[in-house]
């Protein structure tokens, strides 16, 4: 079990900070988070990263039963370009066990990809895992 330090939460989004690493942890707390909701989480969650000295970070959806291509969108050509900005640039998902899930979130990146043709990808990575401390071996041989 990894120890973990309580950084931020709200109804829909929890944000940890994984002891004695650079990763912080953003876990959905519900199955649906709407997308305002979102937003707001996920701007208070920014204001966290630089202060907490984190590299990389963890997005366990696996409570999620809702795919949202809105809230999707936002979140890569806005919400992951603030965090390029403070160097996190590593992000590991770990998506709900759900076999449609994954093709939703394909078809997402090819929608992003048609709606915002200069929207470089290549800028940050994305692995995905299946559990946090799966992650936290990734991240310990890349440093």
């Amino acid at each position: 079990m990894l120890s973990t330090k309580l950084i931020y939460q709200c109804d829909f989004l929890k944000f940890e900070k994984i002891e004695n690493t650079s990763l912080g942890l953003i876990s959905a707390k519900k199955d649906y988070i709407p997308i305002e909701n979102f937003k707001i989480g996920f701007s208070e969650i920014s204001k966290h990263l630089k202060d907490q000295g984190l590299n990389s970070i963890i997005f366990d959806k696996r409570n999620l039963t809702v795919f949202h291509q809105p809230s999707m969108e936002w979140y890569y050509t806005s919400w992951k370009m603030d965090l390029i900005e403070v160097n996190v640039r590593r992000h590991y998902k770990i998506l709900p066990a759900l076999p449609w899930f994954e093709k939703s979130v394909e078809a997402g990146k090819n929608e992003i990809k048609a709606n915002h043709p200069d929207f470089d990808f290549s800028q940050f990575t994305v692995t995905y895992v299946t559990n946090p401390e799966e992650a936290v071996k990734i991240e310990a041989s890349t440093d």
